[in-house]
């Protein structure tokens, strides 16, 4: 059954979080710790451009991360691992997902505490309430289902913001650092959400990074475990306030930067105070933008050989943006390149917003071809059809030089 932030040890549910942070040991005792960091695992995701066995395989790769975020814990020594919002995709996750996500994280060495984040809250129809997940939750995976302070061991303590909405009505780490008291413990805040300093709108939830910077600068806490964006990002100049990103890719690297790794986070306070965070890749997957001017033979060329270079194409996606004009010819050759990677990739697909590729149909270009009759009168004749004014004509006409030019280069009799 899952362990409540009350059911963990050395917290009075009676006491408010200030008390229940009050200083283990000698005052200026040394403490050191090393735990991850991850967030963002989204379980259950779906990706509207990969379809069939791509979806399948992408999922595997998100249970593969999960699984070696545990191995990767004994690797480097963590004591725990701390998940900052965003375990599931959707509160309608399936049970399958439950079920597998929970005995994998039963196979940890170390302790697990999950943050509810904005796509999985703590509300009325939240996943950690679920009997499928209640029934499966092994010992060693916390809820962190209360604000607050919770104690890992004695000398290290979590400072716990969960949403218990989708739409919190404030800043919820701000809440919690205003209720702390200086302590001795190493603390680790465990939060969830965007920052002020990329989401300046007037939303009440957003994060004030003054307010992490000044408890990270006073000494109140002493590192800032953050979850929502998916890219790695370093907050502030302190070293402290981290968002872990996401451990497999979920976006395009227009989007995304460093998404697939982990953190692995080593505290020391004592007579000298100092941190340490070093990523681990766990991610397989790589979605990839790739923006080109195409205007030839050569430049398909040049778009081809980067294709073929990249590595491991059944779990690489790539959007394409191409600008440029391209002569009948050399659009029939665009679209056999793309119809193989197409087979080759996980998936290739344009990005519609930013694909300006002019085709352009001239006599010249069905000249080579060696037709004659009615297959030749053809060909002119869609080569006028695709100078039409009508958009719809022009495209349907040069479609169709375009499969004209396919069956010709195949040998296929047209």
């Amino acid at each position: 059954m899952t362990a409540s932030l009350f059911d963990l040890p050395d917290f009075d549910d009676h006491q408010p979080a200030a008390a229940a942070a009050a200083p283990a040991g000698e005052p200026g005792a040394e403490r050191e710790v090393t735990f991850l960091h991850t967030a963002d695992w989204q379980l259950g995701m779906g990706r509207h451009f990969l379809g069939g066995q791509a979806q399948h395989t992408y999922d595997a790769a998100r249970a593969d991360a999960v699984v070696a975020i545990g191995t990767l814990a004994q690797t480097v020594g963590a004591e725990f691992v701390v998940v900052c919002g965003d375990v599931f995709d959707d509160p309608k996750a399936s049970s399958r997902v439950i079920r597998r996500t929970l005995d994998a994280l039963g196979d940890y060495p170390v302790p697990v505490y999950l943050l509810p984040g904005n796509h999985d809250p703590l509300d009325s129809t939240s996943i950690y309430r679920s009997e499928t997940f209640v029934r499966a939750c092994p010992d060693n995976v916390h809820v962190l289902d209360h604000a607050g302070v919770v104690r890992v061991r004695d000398g290290v303590s979590l400072v716990a913001a969960p949403w218990t909405s989708k739409r919190p009505e404030s800043d919820l780490i701000a809440d919690q650092l205003g209720r702390l008291a200086p302590a001795d413990d190493l603390r680790i805040v465990v939060g969830h959400g965007g920052v002020d300093q990329f989401s300046p709108a007037a939303d009440p939830a957003t994060v004030a990074v003054g307010t992490l910077q000044a408890a990270v600068d006073t000494g109140l806490v002493d590192y800032v475990a953050l979850g929502d964006r998916h890219s790695v990002t370093s907050i502030g100049d302190s070293g402290r306030i981290w968002y872990s990103g996401a451990p497999e890719v979920t976006d395009f690297d227009h989007v995304e930067h460093d998404s697939g790794q982990v953190l692995a986070v080593t505290l020391r306070r004592g007579q000298e105070s100092a941190v340490s965070v070093a990523p681990h890749q766990v991610g397989q997957w790589r979605f990839t933008t790739i923006r080109r001017d195409v205007n030839g033979a050569a430049d398909l060329a040049a778009l081809r050989e980067e294709l073929t270079a990249l590595p491991d194409k059944s779990r690489t996606v790539v959007k394409l943006a191409l600008v440029g004009t391209l002569g009948v010819a050399d659009a029939a050759a665009f679209d056999e390149l793309f119809a193989e990677f197409g087979e080759r990739l996980a998936a290739l697909w344009i990005w519609e917003r930013h694909h300006e590729l002019t085709v352009v149909a001239d006599p010249s270009d069905v000249a080579g071809l060696g037709l004659s009759g009615y297959a030749a009168q053809t060909a002119d004749e869609l080569v006028a059809a695709a100078g039409s004014d009508d958009a719809a004509e022009a495209a349907a006409a040069r479609s169709a030089l375009s499969l004209l030019f396919r069956l010709a280069g195949s040998g296929v009799s047209a």
